[in-house]
């Protein structure tokens, strides 16, 4: 008897996926080496105009801090059957240190949660991750080391906060906006007019940088190097043309007519939720984020880019204007950043690093919370509704 099996018309799967997937490889290995081959001459020639025209300097300084810690946060909104359960925290590490004189504050906030379950809806992931970014930069704000790095950029923050005041658009209601309430009351004792005060917090803080892990950022390649035709972003730039310890000089963000017009002359917070301080609300959030805005003025937020070791990336940096005018304190504060950087083993500096472990084990929080709810003596589910308690999907 013929085997059936040989005549069956189906893929083996995944083993024919994969093959086809490394087939493709030798192709975008030539997509990238077309990337960066044929940049070499005009990245030379990009980096020695900056140098030319003094927009370039090389570290000098031989002071550092070791009171230095890293921010960073996670959220998780895990769909259940019958509702959502959601898990946002925020997180703070020291660096490699010797300075045992600087501890988290008077209230010791290394750390903030909050969960909560909700009812089904798709606004619920604005929620979490607005409430992560306010928590991250409240553990910023309330620490007293003399560095403190944000990661990621700030502008991210402000369009996730924003995401999360403007969740009318998705027809959110009031147990939404209740949700809030109870989260700034929980973690705070704070009312939602409040978060412009959380947020001025942070953002007046010059200890507090920002560091980008990724950006996709050509503020001043088409500021000033269009003319070289250069093909990647600015990260990349400085990365293949900076000398080690060779930084740019801090300059405002939004120095492109690009970037300004895209990000920062319309960076806005704006609540729509249906609350009866709205209005003085948007007064107090426009307020707090206003310096670093660029309609009709300079933002008092600068960046910088700074390469530490010779065969390293560059790290972009974000920083407020009384810092980035200050080049003793400045070199200061890249040395500092240099000194936590285990390269080649670790890439970004390692509190950064190490924080960014901290933050992703939020899905055992998640994990301990569901099961200690289907365990909970107080939990009031018969056993034909029990179903909800799982996840919507099988889980492997």
């Amino acid at each position: 008897m013929e085997n059936q099996s040989e005549n069956r018309n189906y893929a083996h799967l995944p083993d024919e996926l994969l093959a086809k997937i490394l087939d493709r490889v030798p192709t975008t290995v030539e997509k990238m080496n077309s990337m960066f081959d044929i940049q070499d001459e005009p990245i030379k020639q990009g980096i020695d105009h900056l140098r030319s025209s003094g927009k370039l300097s090389k570290l000098s300084t031989l002071e550092y801090s070791t009171s230095l810690i890293a921010v960073d946060g996670s959220f998780i909104l895990e769909k259940m059957t019958g509702s959502d359960l959601l898990l946002a925290v925020a997180v703070g590490v020291e660096g490699l240190t010797e300075d045992t004189t600087k501890d988290w504050g008077g209230d010791k906030n290394q750390y903030y949660q909050w969960q909560t379950a909700l009812s089904h809806d798709e606004a619920n992931a604005r929620l979490g991750q607005g409430v992560m970014f306010l928590m991250e930069l409240s553990v910023l704000a309330n620490a007293e080391h003399d560095i403190r790095i944000m990661d990621g950029a700030h502008f991210t923050s402000i369009l996730k906060i924003n995401s999360m005041l403007s969740a009318k658009d998705d027809s959110v209601g009031e147990e939404y906006a209740q949700a809030l309430r109870d989260f700034l009351q929980e973690t705070y004792k704070k009312i939602i007019p409040d978060i412009p005060d959380i947020i001025k917090a942070a953002f007046n803080d010059d200890r507090i940088i920002a560091l980008a892990k990724y950006s996709s950022s050509r503020d001043i390649i088409d500021a000033f190097l269009s003319k070289y035709k250069i093909k990647i972003d600015d990260k990349t730039f400085f990365s293949l043309g900076l000398n080690e310890d060779e930084y740019l000089k801090p300059l405002s963000v939004g120095q492109s007519t690009e970037e300004k017009r895209k990000i920062w002359d319309d960076l806005h917070i704006k609540c729509n939720l249906e609350i009866a301080e709205r209005d003085k609300l948007n007064q107090a959030l426009a307020e707090a984020i206003k310096p670093l805005t660029t309609k009709g003025k300079e933002s008092e937020l600068y960046f910088t880019y700074y390469k530490p070791y010779q065969d390293g990336p560059a790290y972009r940096i974000e920083l407020k204007k009384s810092l980035a005018q200050d080049t003793a304190r400045l070199e200061k504060y890249l040395l500092s950043i240099k000194r936590q950087i285990v390269f080649p083993e670790i890439r970004e500096p390692y509190p950064q690093y190490l924080v960014d472990l901290m933050a992703k084990s939020i899905s055992t929080g998640m994990f301990a919370i569901e099961e200690a709810i289907k365990l909970s003596p107080a939990l009031k589910i018969d056993k034909g509704k029990f179903n909800l308690l799982f996840n919507y999907r099988t889980k492997l």
